[in-house]
C-alpha cells in the first residue's frame, strides 16, 4: 500500500502542476477528485502521509513572475465531502448559508481605512501572488469600502462563459486557458 501512496501522491502533483502551471488540464476534475479520495482513504488506513501530497496542500507551488505575497492567515480549503452526515457534523448548531461551490480563483483583498490596498491570490495557501492592479479591472469589486481600519476578505473570482471565450478567441492556441466547464443544475 506504501507503494501505491507514493504513486497516487506523484501522479496527482504531475495533474496539479499541468494545472496550476501551465494551464493544462491532463485529467477530468472527477478523475482527479477519485485519485485524491483514494490516497486520502490510503493515508488513513496505512497511517503514512508524504510531505509532498496532495491532501497536505492546498493549489501549487507557484512559478509565474507575479510578485508574491505571503499571508498572514493561511488561505486553506475546506475538505470536501460528499455526506450529508458529515455536513450536518462540521456545522453543528452553528447558523450557517450553504452555497454552490463556484470554482475559480481564490483572492484575498485588503482595504485599509476604507481603500484596496492590495489583492492576493491563494497560492500554496501561505505564499500567493500579487493581483492589485488586476482586480481593478474586475467590474464588481470596489476600491473603496465604507469601513474605517483593516478589513481582510476572502472570496472566489469567476469570470463568466461568454467573456472567457472572447479573452480565448484573442489568443494563440498555445496561449489558450484551459477549457471553461459550465455545470446546469436541474431543478
Amino acid at each position: 500500500m506504501i507503494k501505491k501512496i507514493q504513486e497516487l501522491v506523484k501522479e496527482l502533483n504531475v495533474h496539479r502542476h499541468n494545472y496550476y502551471n501551465l494551464n493544462k488540464t491532463t485529467i477530468t476534475d472527477s478523475q482527479y477528485d477519485n485519485m485524491f479520495d483514494e490516497l486520502s482513504a490510503l493515508e488513513k488506513e496505512n497511517n503514512y502521509i508524504l510531505s509532498n501530497s496532495p491532501t497536505q496542500t492546498v493549489g501549487y507551488e507557484v512559478v509565474s513572475k507575479l510578485n508574491k505575497v505571503e499571508h498572514s492567515i493561511s488561505l486553506l480549503s475546506l475538505d470536501k465531502t460528499k455526506s450529508i452526515d458529515e455536513l450536518k457534523k462540521f456545522i453543528g448548531k452553528n447558523d450557517s448559508l450553504l452555497m454552490l461551490k463556484a470554482d475559480g480563483l481564490t483572492v484575498e483583498l485588503i482595504y485599509e481605512n476604507q481603500k484596496l490596498i492590495q489583492a492576493s491570490t491563494r497560492g500554496n495557501g501561505h505564499i500567493g501572488e500579487e493581483i492589485t492592479f488586476n482586480v481593478k479591472v474586475f467590474k464588481n469589486i470596489p476600491l473603496k469600502i465604507n469601513w474605517q481600519g483593516r478589513l481582510k476578505i476572502t472570496g472566489e473570482a469567476i469570470i463568466h462563459k461568454n467573456d472567457f471565450e472572447e479573452i480565448n478567441s484573442k489568443l494563440s492556441d498555445d496561449e489558450k486557458y484551459a477549457t471553461l466547464i459550465i455545470l446546469t443544475l436541474l431543478y
